[in-house]
């Protein structure tokens, strides 16, 4: 069962994203599960934040700013991109931390999986910019 969530994507419901990130977090998940998984709970975060966790609110956003260091670590920007193509911040105190959790778990060892689900933006050589496909990212 899926949730509508308005304009932007869909997205599993509560239960079945508890279940994938019980698979993601089991000591046998391969990495480019673990990968596809976190770019799923990255879109389901966005959500939250955008919606203040009161869904199925509609809410406005495409894609999410990734950065990935020299070293192969990735985070979030705070930044994401609407329908229209507009890159915005998160206005919300404390989105990068809670999207970082998830971040997190992206690096160079499945970086072949979740960079699928990526537009490279930029790479200056110290930090690589990526922006996330949100919808693709919804679908598991």
């Amino acid at each position: 069962m899926t949730q509508n969530t308005g304009e932007s994507y869909q997205l599993p419901d509560d239960s079945h994203l508890a279940q994938v990130l019980d698979r993601a977090e089991a000591p046998n998940a391969k990495a480019d599960d673990v990968a596809r998984i976190m770019c799923l709970l990255l879109a389901a975060e966005v959500r939250d934040i955008l919606t203040g966790h009161e869904y199925p609110a509609p809410f406005d956003a495409t894609g999410l700013e990734l950065l990935c260091t020299a070293e192969g670590a990735v985070r979030t920007s705070g930044a994401y991109w609407t329908g229209d193509g507009t890159r915005r911040e998160f206005e919300e105190a404390g989105a990068e931390y809670h999207l970082d959790a998830w971040a997190c778990e992206l690096d160079d060892t499945n970086r072949d999986t979740w960079s699928l689900l990526c537009e490279l933006l930029s790479d200056d050589g110290a930090t690589v910019r990526y922006r996330l496909d949100l919808t693709r990212a919804a679908t598991l």
